[in-house]
């Protein structure tokens, strides 16, 4: 369940979720490689805790984006939301 909108987030989870599954990166190999555990990555993806500054910027490196691809600040001040062929690599738009 989502924080309401008085306790904002600065992660979008489903965006994390949508691009660990475009790289096809399991939550215990992202979990592993940010030092987190599968529950807290979970928890996370379903917005269900709030995540520091220092894991997200851990977690948006892993999946190889820029930071504001996944963070809530940059949707809020008008940028768009994830798109999933945003963050296709080439490699990948090409299987």
């Amino acid at each position: 369940m989502p924080h309401p909108p008085s306790s904002p987030l600065t992660h979008n989870g489903e965006a994390i979720r949508t691009i660990r599954k475009l790289r096809n990166i399991t939550m215990k190999e992202l979990s592993g490689t940010v030092g987190i555990t599968p529950q807290s990555l979970s928890n996370a993806e379903n917005e269900r805790k709030r995540v520091s500054w220092e894991l997200l910027n851990k977690i948006a490196l892993a999946l190889d984006v820029p930071l504001a691809a996944i963070s809530r600040t940059f949707v809020a001040n008008g940028r768009p939301p994830v798109a999933a062929a945003d963050y296709l690599r080439e490699d990948e738009a090409a299987a």
